[in-house]
């Protein structure tokens, strides 16, 4: 289920923000967590395996997943830029992040 921008129904006042319905936020909720469980790179459990490991073997550094260790490389290369807008919406492209 894809949503829809949705407009708040109720009016705007000048000095209040808009209010908009729970079940809006509660639907976008459910929508991100489906998306995280189903197009996740890596399974929980996976991801747990992965950090228990590193714990056991006393690594102080635990990078989980393909994008963790290509942003770890990148800010090693360019540290200065790593809070850059640009640095970032250039990585989020190249490792296929998408926002909302």
């Amino acid at each position: 289920m894809k949503l829809r921008r949705r407009v708040c129904a109720s009016p705007r006042r000048a000095s209040m923000p808009r209010r908009c319905p729970m079940r809006m936020f509660r639907e976008l909720a459910a929508e991100r967590a489906r998306s995280f469980r189903e197009e996740a790179p890596m399974t929980a459990a996976a991801a747990a395996r992965v950090i228990l490991d590193g714990v056991k073997a006393g690594r102080w550094r635990i990078l989980v997943g393909d994008d963790a260790n290509r942003l770890d490389e990148r800010v090693r290369q360019t540290p200065e830029r790593a809070y850059d807008t640009e640095f970032y919406q250039s990585f989020a492209a190249e490792v296929g992040w998408r926002l909302g």
